[in-house]
């Protein structure tokens, strides 16, 4: 066994930690995207049917309809959105 000097490869490592860098965007896109995508298919599915049965269909599907296409709505502005940029700067 050589002895000798542990170098450490600290020029290798990312200027921020692990914690920093992941989000929630990144930890939970998939599953957020999903939900958006889920919801927006179900409140389209509601509001096909009251357009194909009019004289049937109430005011609480088409609304409740509304209510989950909204939903999906604000969760795809809020998934696809940029970032804003962290209020510290590096002092150059």
């Amino acid at each position: 066994m050589r002895a000798g000097v542990i170098h450490h490869a600290s020029g290798v490592r990312r200027a921020k930690p692990l914690v920093v860098r992941g989000g929630l965007a990144r930890t939970f896109g998939g599953l957020a995207g999903f939900i958006a995508v889920t919801f927006l298919c179900w409140g389209l599915y509601i509001l096909e049917d009251a357009f194909a049965n009019p004289l049937e269909a109430g005011a609480a599907p088409v609304i409740s309809a509304a209510f989950i296409i909204a939903l999906a709505a604000m969760l795809l502005f809020f998934f696809i959105k940029p970032r804003k940029r962290s209020r510290i700067r590096r002092a150059e």
